[in-house]
């Protein structure tokens, strides 16, 4: 079983409504479908289970659902992923930049080695200006996602491009039902979010609407967003569709970084403003049909049928930027603005059947994917109110077409009771076309000024898990090998895509896990590698280094206690080499944490008839390298949440939360090097607090 299964109502690993995937209870003797109870409160898939539920594949798989979300303190979609094992979350600060999200000893850079899908659309874009695979989980409303699937390494066989150190899926819930919650911080900012959710017709409607306004805790942080995000959910043929809308819209101002000496010798204040202007507008608009065929086994469409996604997306991002640390502070300077304008389509089909082989359980899933991403994009000068200086100052203007084919499979097989085969692979197929402009700088350079390439790669995805103990009492050991894919950055290589090759990563993982009923515990300790031979890596202001052979290698360890109903003790700890090789002296992979943790604690009281549910969450990180000869480093440092939520007894579906987030040093999650011994950061407040109102109607 999973380390996360034996929990109360902070369970990260439930079966519970994905939106148009819902597995049901599991029954039928068609597939001995093997469960485990977990507290007396539901079934989960035991990891030898045949499934395409993602719970029960072998290896380190981390699920939240709705009421673990429920109970965390969450402001933006990065604290959806703090407490997972091995992950380290950097908020930059700057805006409507994306966030870091690292696993497995990635850089990361703005989410780029991590592939996010959300209702079966991808988020990471390949083309975009600012990193190859720049990943914007904004426009995601956390109190409408039901379940987020984790997957860290390349083993899902459902994620192609991007997925080196791990994949998630997120699934907005089918019937959240209607609510009315308002957020404010101790600086000013306000977030109001009412939701509709009901029946309409033959179907089910859910309207939500995200409005924030206000600053945060640094100078020149003033935001404006509304986020739409309409769907209707209806039967069709043998099963569920829906069709779902998002329209999202904002206007924010950024600090911009500053010199990290300064702030420490008490030059600067850790809340001044580089240069006004610095700032991102975001507008996209976003259409998604999913579909799920209902099956005969009783697992609401993950033992046999049809599931699928169509999407189409129109994307506008615009970042006005300045990283020269020497200007002095808050003196107007020109600006650099990095325009893409996105059109983006695709599918994913794929088909489930139960094979007939005798009394072994066995499962085949056939899929294919396609995606076409097109992107113009350019890069000028802007004065400090954000108006363009002209043709003159444009020195990249450029379309670039990225399309990619994919078809997978997947086998699962019990060839005996207690062991679980699981045989998978993909195969990519990307095609490149980039076009330059006239105002390029490398317009009319040599070698024309359209390029094409084509790269492929098949991927293949092995695991097992032996059973050494079933029951009340159970011991599973399991075990991967995968292959990852991250293509060429076409926006940043489009003079030496025909020479650059698709850079495949191999990984591999051994774990072993276990749970008690009886004890209400469960855990799980895995050991993994990666290695790449041409790994494309960028400094801290996202300049190409070079392609590099690489080497990552490290170790997870997680535990869930549940002593008593209402109290939940949890913690994990992770452990990370990575390292270039062939480099001496200069080998290190820069901002990449030695070790991550998390220690907490979840309960529920009741007092005077009032129930109080509260949490003590510490996340811990250690030092990161800032160059590749380590020659600077970050300190270690911590960041704890303190929750506690009131729901009154006349109001049982509503709530009142209080929230306060400490870090023991605010200037080490976003700090790095920017080359001549000089080093930026951008801080963090050591004290933040977050009141929060929910009525359900």
């Amino acid at each position: 079983m999973r380390p996360s299964l034996p929990t109360t109502a902070t369970a990260l690993l439930a079966l519970s409504g994905v939106a148009l995937a819902q597995p049901d209870t599991p029954a039928g003797p068609a597939t001995r479908l093997e469960t485990v109870s977990i507290s007396g409160e539901r079934n989960a898939p035991a990891p030898t289970m045949v499934t395409q539920d993602i719970e029960a594949a072998p290896a380190s798989v981390t699920v939240i659902d709705r009421r673990e979300l429920d109970r965390r303190s969450i402001s933006t979609y990065g604290d959806m992923f703090r407490r997972v094992p091995g992950a380290f979350v950097n908020d930059y600060g700057q805006g409507l930049v994306a966030y870091e999200v690292k696993f497995r000893g990635f850089g990361s850079g703005h989410g780029r080695d991590v592939a996010f899908y959300l209702d079966g659309m991808p988020l990471n874009v390949t083309g975009s200006q600012h990193t190859n695979g720049y990943a914007d989980l904004a426009q995601v409303i956390a109190e409408i996602v039901n379940r987020v699937e984790i997957v860290r390494g390349p083993f899902s066989p459902y994620a192609g491009n991007h997925a080196v150190a791990g994949s998630v899926q997120m699934y907005t819930d089918r019937e959240p039902g209607s609510f009315a919650k308002v957020d404010v911080d101790n600086f000013g900012r306000l977030r109001v979010l009412p939701v509709y959710s009901g029946a309409v017709g033959d179907g089910s409607l859910l309207l939500a609407l995200d409005a924030t306004k206000g600053s945060g805790y640094q100078r020149q942080t003033d935001l404006e967003r509304t986020n739409l995000f309409a769907r209707y959910a209806f039967g069709l043929g043998a099963g569920q569709a829906a069709v779902r809308f998002q329209a999202y819209d904002a206007d924010v101002e950024a600090p911009g970084y500053i010199d990290y000496a300064q702030v420490r010798s008490g030059q600067l204040s850790p809340r001044d403003a580089l240069a006004p202007g610095i700032g991102d507008a975001k507008r996209q608009n976003n259409l998604v049909f999913n579909y799920r065929s209902d099956d005969l086994e009783g697992q609401g469409g993950l033992a046999t049928g049809w599931q699928a996604s169509v999407y189409a997306v129109d994307d506008r991002r615009r970042r006005w930027s300045f990283y020269d640390l020497s200007n002095p502070i808050g003196n107007p300077v020109d600006l650099g603005a990095e325009q893409d304008k996105m059109r983006r389509a695709g599918f994913d089909v794929r088909k489930a059947t139960m094979l007939t082989t005798g009394s072994v359980p066995t499962q085949l899933v056939l899929g294919a994917q396609y995606d076409d991403e097109r992107i113009d994009g350019t890069h000028f000068a802007s004065d400090p109110r954000r108006r363009p200086l002209g043709d003159a100052t444009v020195d990249t203007d450029r379309e670039v077409n990225t399309r990619t084919a994919a078809a997978y499979a997947l086998l699962q097989i019990n060839p005996v009771s207690r062991l679980k085969l699981t045989l998978g692979g993909r195969y990519d197929h990307l095609d490149f076309d980039i076009h330059l402009n006239p105002l390029d700088d490398a317009y009319g350079a040599s070698g024309g000024n359209r390029y094409g390439s084509r790269k492929s790669q098949f991927s293949p995805k092995l695991g097992a898990t032996w059973a050494v103990l079933e029951g009340a009492q159970r011991i599973d050991v399991f075990a991967n090998i995968a292959r990852g894919l991250k293509s060429p950055y076409p926006f940043g290589d489009f003079n030496r895509l025909q020479s650059t090759s698709i850079t495949p990563l191999r990984s591999t993982e051994i774990g072993l896990q276990g749970s008690s009923a009886s004890l209400g515990l469960s855990w799980r300790a895995a050991l993994w590698n990666t290695r790449q031979d041409k790994e494309a890596l960028f400094n801290a202001g996202n300049q190409f280094i070079g392609n590099q052979k690489t080497d990552r290698d490290g170790y997870d360890l997680e535990l869930r206690w549940l002593p008593r109903a209402g109290l939940e003790l949890f913690g994990n700890f992770s452990a990370v080499r990575a390292r270039i090789k062939e480099q001496p002296g200069n080998e290190y992979i820069a901002n990449v944490p030695d070790w991550v943790g998390t220690l907490g604690v979840e309960a529920q009281s009741m007092m005077v008839g009032e129930r109080l549910d509260w949490s003590l969450s510490n996340e811990f990180v250690g030092p990161q390298p800032l160059d590749g000869a380590n020659s600077a480093r970050t300190s270690s440092y911590s960041r704890s949440v303190c929750r506690v939520a009131w729901t009154p007894s006349a109001l049982p579906a509503s709530r009142v939360a209080v929230a306060v987030t400490h870090y023991s040093n605010p200037y080490q999650e976003t700090l790095f090097d920017f080359g001549g011994g000089q080093s930026a950061t951008s801080a963090k407040p050591r004290w933040k607090a977050l009141l929060s109102a929910q009525y359900k109607f």
